[in-house]
């Protein structure tokens, strides 16, 4: 059943919706992180603030890692470029997430982005389905030694930029580097899904079959540094600025990737619809430039 691309669709997007509000509630709860409870007594506000806080941020910490338990499944019955598309989708529902538990507005240009952007995903989508969720009619065999260099050579990239930009950041801080540093991080969190999409494909699907292969440990590395690069992008910059440019990347990196290390054929109007993700992302991120970045007011 979970090969019918009928029931993986919806998977994709339940999990990505997960994924959002996880992130979201970090990012209203990251206050956990960066200051210390104060030294109240047991009756002080202060005190019931930063137990609010940790609750909250674990919450989102539990969302953002069941999450990816959604998207290998949904792997069982879509290609890695259709689930890489379907993941735009959490610029949407980190819109509306936001709206509620950080205040912010959703002004009628970013609706309007958000609409083509969904737009182009669906169409993406749509153009990448094959029958039984296998990948298109061309696509090479996975595995081999050409594709296990690629692999590597698209975790290498972002990687290095990761190295470069974590170096400018020490010199200074502004909402730009946030939002390439979510870039970044995006890029490394897409990049998990061909790793992850080659562990489905094993013929030993068994955890210990997992523990003897590369692509665990190639996931949680690239998860891990993910996870952990967009809460300095977080700290530094606007949800609504960081948030497209961490999700836009998770969309193109593993998209433009999988085009390679699957050997997929090209589909012109499919990749015009990446464009136009690209583009709606790019609109979007650069509508949240200029505004001062800051962490919500404590309840």
């Amino acid at each position: 059943m979970l090969n019918d691309p009928a029931v993986a669709f919806p998977l994709a997007l339940a999990g990505n919706a997960l994924l959002s509000f996880g992130m979201v509630l970090q990012k209203r709860h990251i206050a956990f992180l960066v200051r210390r409870s104060r030294d109240a007594s047991p009756g002080d506000p202060g005190r019931s603030t930063g137990r609010r806080d940790r609750l909250g941020w674990i919450s989102g910490f539990t969302l953002v890692n069941v999450a990816p338990v959604f998207n290998y499944l949904a792997l069982l019955g879509l290609s890695p470029n259709v689930v890489a598309a379907v993941i735009g989708s959490n610029v949407a529902f980190t819109a509306l997430f936001s709206r509620f538990l950080l205040k912010e507005a959703i002004g009628p240009r970013s609706l309007l982005l958000s609409l083509v952007l969904f737009a182009a995903i669906g169409l993406a989508g749509l153009r990448g389905i094959a029958p039984g969720g296998a990948p298109p009619a061309g696509a090479a065999p996975l595995g081999g030694t050409a594709t296990e260099g690629l692999v590597y050579l698209f975790l290498a990239l972002p990687a290095l930029a990761a190295l470069v930009a974590l170096g400018l950041r020490r010199r200074f801080r502004g909402e730009g580097l946030a939002i390439a540093i979510g870039g970044i991080a995006g890029a490394l969190g897409g990049f998990a899904i061909l790793p992850m999409k080659l562990l489905g494909a094993l013929a030993d699907p068994s955890l210990a079959s997992w523990l003897l292969h590369p692509w665990l440990w190639l996931y949680l590395l690239a998860s891990a540094s993910s996870f952990t690069i967009v809460q300095l992008a977080y700290k530094d910059g606007r949800m609504g600025s960081v948030a497209p440019a961490f999700y836009g990347l998770q969309v193109l990196w593993p998209a433009l990737a999988s085009l390679s290390v699957f050997s997929l054929p090209f589909d012109p109007l499919q990749y015009l619809a990446f464009a136009a993700i690209a583009l709606s992302v790019a609109l979007i991120a650069g509508g949240g430039r200029g505004r001062r970045p800051g962490f919500p007011a404590a309840p």
